[in-house]
């Protein structure tokens, strides 16, 4: 905190449109943007208003009772931020009209905006993000894996496709990124439901259409993720140039029996030629200088 401080106004206005200020190991950028909506308790005004006279609210991520806004406003911040170079993102695609709306005012097509928590897309809704260049983070623990069968009945067989479509994204160009939301904590969730589809009560594969590859996973997992992070230079595969950082697995993703890959785990991990995590060391044993 004392070293943000140290930041004036327009430092930060800088910062927030490029790489983020920090280093690597924590680097903070783009600017986290909600619009309120009466039918979404994490946006109410009322459960905000309640959330507000129980402070201090420790809450998390976007949460927080005065991180959304009246739409009105939400637009003129966007379009602020467009003027000013700031990257914005999203966490509902909701939002995603909005963003084509700021992009006929001020051009964000090379900003790599992001769109998040993806639910459902029509083909539409696609073509505009393609359209827009932006990055979708997706969030498969939830609208594949806890309610996918539920998803599945609600949108019925005609609809199905439109249920975290991340294979029809992958086709149309768009950078998809994983993110776990912490529940489970693990990336190779995420790798495995974009795999195998399965609904978590059920066992019910879920838009089998939408299926990625082991190929396409796993680049979702790395460059794309670099990619959403602007380190796609540095990070994200193994060229020439590039850091030489890696983790040895305790089974190889290209092989191992589908419903396994969840349950991957780093055996040992590599940074800067050091080995500073081995899963068979005793606690406290390897420390990172």
């Amino acid at each position: 905190m004392d070293a943000l401080c140290r930041y004036s106004s327009g430092d930060v206005a800088a910062w927030l449109g490029q790489h983020g200020i920090g280093d690597d190991f924590l680097r903070v950028g783009g600017l986290y943007v909600c619009a309120e909506d009466e039918s979404d308790p994490n946006r109410s005004p009322i459960e905000n208003a309640v959330r507000a006279s129980a402070t201090p609210y420790t809450s998390w991520a976007g949460f927080h009772y005065d991180a959304s806004l009246p739409r009105d406003k939400v637009k003129k911040l966007l379009v602020t931020a467009a003027a000013n170079g700031i990257r914005c993102a999203a966490m509902t695609p909701d939002m995603l009209d909005m963003f084509v709306e700021v992009n006929r005012v001020v051009p964000i097509s090379d900003r790599r905006w992001v769109i998040g928590h993806i639910s459902t897309l029509s083909d539409d809704d696609i073509a505009k993000i393609r359209d827009l260049g932006l990055v979708v983070s997706t969030h498969t623990n939830r609208y594949i894996w806890r309610t996918g069968a539920k998803m599945l009945k609600e949108a019925g067989p005609d609809g199905e496709n439109t249920i975290s479509p991340l294979a029809s994204l992958i086709r149309a160009g768009v950078p998809v990124t994983f993110g776990t939301d912490n529940v489970p904590v693990s990336l190779f969730y995420p790798i495995w439901q974009s795999i195998a589809r399965k609904d978590l009560t059920t066992g019910e594969v879920v838009a089998p259409g939408q299926k990625l590859s082991r190929e396409q996973a796993l680049r979702a997992a790395t460059i794309n993720g670099a990619y959403l992070t602007f380190e796609e230079n540095q990070k994200g595969s193994i060229e020439p140039g590039k850091l030489a950082d890696f983790v040895c697995l305790s089974d190889d993703l290209m092989t191992v029996e589908e419903d396994r890959i969840k349950d991957i785990v780093a055996e040992f991990t590599v940074l800067g030629g050091r080995t500073v995590f081995n899963r068979e060391a005793p606690v406290g044993a390897i420390t990172v200088s």
